[in-house]
């Protein structure tokens, strides 16, 4: 049997060719940036002035190796203590003359009630260690509106805690040292919390926030965690207000956050010394970074130093430093007192702004205010299409019987995304009844790609496969135009609908993350477009030219 190929084959197989190649080389970079690979680490002999990788793995493996387990109680949390001080006070010791710095070993006590998962819980503690530094310039005063930056030095029960979080505690230690070697004087005082009670429901942070004389002077904090074993950080949690978010944006050198990921952590069964600084005690501006990929190792006992991405601590103190830098030169830092002066009128109280970055090269950051008209656009094109297609030949009526369709195409769309979100849910629940192995694609990713993506298409393409052409009220006859192609154009629409729709609810509710849908209806736009324009060089009404 011999084959033959036409010129429509010969042009499909190009575009599916090229199709193949352009996602092929989106994986690679995208890839490329998630896990760090275009970062290189600085080494040992880096310049005194530079965040050194090298430099803070030699205190993760201190404290996850030499130290091993750290939790309450036992001696090696005591022994990481004494470490975290004792690195403090050989940097003290050749501070110049120009620099105050002040090291304390805070022992904290108290009780308090917190409602964690809907539930009401008290505690009671007694002599928690956390040790502070304070570095400030040396006309400072204890007044003076600081910089705090946290880390947790202790770990659950059987892990070595590397990257959760020894990565966190390294990273201060070296960006102290940064601090201190490079002879900068920070405007503001910066404030390094190594907290010894996070993973015991943030019993360090409490302890701070109640008692210690420095927290009624923090103006603005960051708060370093690890729920994996790298990549880039990723801001999850920012406020209150808009300050935070756009300082990070024009600060960090690396940037990774987008504000959908504050829509969705209150979900996540969990929390972190964020809240101690910014919900139950202070209302202080601040940030919440945290290292996300490799999550098979949170709190296990493999999480070692071996299995820290290349790369990450670099870009995490890359970051970290140029954030305390702008955070510190800030004319909008204030204390606890200013805060409360300035009340309503501050950018404190302002709503949350939309924010998102691009593969890491830039960051996208606009205000509510503006997203409140950005975001609306969607929708009122989506309304407005159908007169602007039909009026013009064909009448009004013809415009509410397109729009019809449109809508059709809408809910027939939406079916298609509920299928793509049940079925493999429904995977998932069978392979838990039949398989001894259910989560064995947190291990390997890969297998999640494999295992849930095709499923997911299969239920995103069942409406389209039962209605292969879409029930229409639009009249063939008058507009002289085939079923197929009004049918193509109604599902169309519809998508784009969907997503405006989707946009403008996310709006409505109140969240943060509506530019997701709201770039996805406008790549539609701007590839009808180009298909419009395509028409006039190649003369194809359709896609299906190229594939009978």
């Amino acid at each position: 049997m011999v084959l033959r190929f036409d010129a429509r084959d010969v042009s499909g197989f190009k575009l599916l060719f090229s199709l193949a190649i352009m996602y092929g080389l989106m994986s690679f970079v995208v890839h490329s940036v998630i896990y760090t690979k275009f970062i290189k680490p600085l080494g040992i002999d880096a310049p005194l002035d530079r965040f050194s990788e090298a430099r803070a793995v030699e205190h993760v493996r201190v404290l996850s190796h030499d130290i091993g387990n750290r939790q309450e109680g036992r001696p090696g949390l005591r022994e990481a203590a004494e470490y975290i001080k004792a690195q403090l006070e050989r940097m003290k010791e050749r501070a110049g003359s120009n620099i105050r710095i002040e090291i304390e070993e805070n022992v904290v006590s108290g009780s308090f009630a917190m409602l964690f998962l809907g539930h009401g819980i008290s505690f009671d503690y007694r002599n928690l260690t956390n040790i502070l530094m304070r570095i400030s310039s040396i006309d400072s005063k204890h007044s003076d509106p600081s910089v705090l930056v946290n880390a947790h030095f202790d770990t659950t029960l059987g892990s070595p805690g590397a990257a959760d979080c020894g990565s966190c505690v390294a990273s201060l230690l070296e960006i102290a040292r940064i601090i201190i070697d490079s002879g900068w004087v920070p405007p503001r005082p910066i404030i390094l919390l190594f907290n010894g009670a996070e993973e015991s429901f943030l019993l360090g942070a409490n302890g701070f926030m109640r008692t210690h004389k420095w927290r009624d002077s923090i103006g603005a904090f960051i708060n370093v965690e690890a729920t994996g074993t790298g990549g880039l950080d990723v801001v999850c949690q920012s406020g209150p207000g808009s300050w935070p978010s756009y300082v990070y944006a024009q600060s960090a050198i690396y940037p990774m956050a987008n504000s959908a990921a504050q829509d969705i952590f209150p979900v996540i069964p969990g929390d972190t010394d964020y809240r101690m600084f910014s919900q139950d005690y202070g209302s202080i501006p601040g940030l919440d970074i945290i290292f996300l990929f490799g999550g098979y190792h949170y709190h296990a006992s493999s999480d070692t130093v071996d299995r820290l991405l290349p790369g990450s601590m670099q870009a995490r103190g890359d970051n970290l430093y140029s954030m305390v830098k702008a955070f510190a030169e800030s004319s909008k830092l204030k204390n606890d007192h200013e805060r409360e002066s300035l009340g309503d009128a501050h950018d404190y109280n302002d709503e949350q702004a939309v924010f998102f970055d691009y593969l890491t090269w830039f960051m996208i950051f606009y205000s509510r205010r503006i997203a409140l008209m950005l975001h609306s656009i969607p929708i009122a094109i989506f309304l407005i299409m159908p007169f602007l297609l039909r009026m013009m030949n064909y009448g009004l009526y013809c415009c509410f019987v397109t729009l019809y369709d449109f809508v059709k195409g809408m809910i027939l769309h939406a079916t298609g995304i509920m299928l793509a979100i049940i079925f493999p849910v429904i995977f998932s629940i069978l392979r838990l009844l039949f398989s001894s192995y259910g989560m064995n694609w947190f291990a390997n990713p890969y297998l999640a790609f494999l295992m849930f993506t095709p499923i997911s298409l299969i239920g995103l393409l069942i409406p389209r496969t039962v209605f292969r052409v879409l029930p229409l009220s639009q009249d063939v006859s008058i507009l002289k135009t085939s079923k197929e192609a009004l049918s193509d154009e109604a599902r169309f629409w519809g998508a784009f609908g969907f997503y405006a729709l989707l946009t403008l609810a996310y709006l409505l509710a109140g969240f943060t993350g509506g530019f997701l849908t709201f770039f996805a209806s406008a790549s539609m736009l701007l590839a009808w477009i180009s298909f419009y324009l395509s028409i006039n060089f190649c003369g194809h009404q359709s896609v299906r030219y190229y594939f009978p």
